[in-house]
């Protein structure tokens, strides 16, 4: 157990387990050099990760294990999620939504150019082997969220992604979630962070170029919800430059609106989805 500089009871109730279980203390520094710390000082060969808020089902460690015993060509193992409110209640339609997007997920599977494009993979859920983990490297303390997107997508360039299609963890949905300003942040810098390595690769590898396609994509949509009408316009630009059928895109299609009209006509499509999502939740 890794306590980031805690301010609760954390660490008299860990006190309690005595040396049943082992604990690093260490000044606040972030989710992410919680996570180095831990696995820097992590004596096993798979590591698997659990924040505090999370819940592992009874038999999630084992299935995954016996999978990538099995499976020696895959590198990191993940499984289905459902959502769970902060009182431990299961939440229907969050729960549903995701479903729908883990589906999609193993459809599309876990290659780098599928994984830029979109990425349904939580923490909790993952198993890695050591030897993968110290090849990648650690998670970036730089980027305040989706810092679990960069290091998926890195081990992805050079390892197998594994999925376990059931729901094995109950994630916890509450207000002190992240923040939308740091998923913004960390959208941006880990797109920026991945288009500079990107731009090191063979300019003419058509993987390359849609992968950049779907970062371009990526900053538009991030720039979209801090309503930034002229960086969604620039990063849609780019990406139709590399991939005209972008245009073809229903989900494109608020990006392509922002681009050819004014704040004010992207703002009110924002909110008539709102009002639309509010209706649908309140009639289910």
């Amino acid at each position: 157990v890794v306590d980031d500089g805690s301010t609760d009871d954390t660490r008299s109730i860990l006190q309690e387990f005595g040396g049943q279980i082992s604990v690093i203390y260490q000044s606040n520094q972030g989710r992410s050099a919680a996570r180095n710390n831990g696995v820097m000082n992590a004596k096993g060969r798979l590591i698997a990760f659990l924040d505090s808020d999370d819940v592992w089902m009874h038999d999630k460690l084992d299935k995954q294990v016996d999978m990538l015993f099995d499976k020696s060509d895959v590198g990191l193992i993940h499984t289905f999620s459902d959502v769970i409110d902060s009182s431990g209640i299961f939440i229907p339609h969050e729960s549903k939504l995701r479903q729908k997007l883990h589906t999609q997920s193993v459809k599309k599977g876990y290659s780098y150019e599928s994984l830029s494009e979109n990425c349904v993979m939580f923490l909790s859920t993952v198993m890695v082997r050591r030897d993968c983990w110290d090849d990648v490297g650690p998670m970036d303390i730089t980027i305040p969220a989706f810092e679990d997107w960069d290091w998926y997508m890195r081990l992805s360039r050079k390892y197998n992604v594994g999925v376990i299609p059931e729901i094995l963890v109950h994630f916890r949905l509450h207000e002190s979630n992240t923040s939308q300003k740091e998923f913004f942040q960390g959208r941006i810098l880990t797109c920026e962070k991945h288009l500079k390595w990107l731009n090191e690769q063979t300019a003419g590898n058509e993987n390359v170029l849609n992968v950049r396609r779907n970062f371009y994509l990526q900053l538009a949509g991030a720039y979209y919800v801090h309503n930034d009408s002229l960086q969604v316009g620039l990063y849609m630009r780019k990406a139709i430059e590399i991939d005209r059928n972008v245009v073809f895109n229903l989900y494109n299609l608020r990006y392509i609106l922002t681009m050819l009209f004014s704040d004010r006509v992207s703002n009110t499509l924002r909110q008539l989805k709102r009002l639309v999502i509010k209706l649908m939740i309140r009639n289910r």
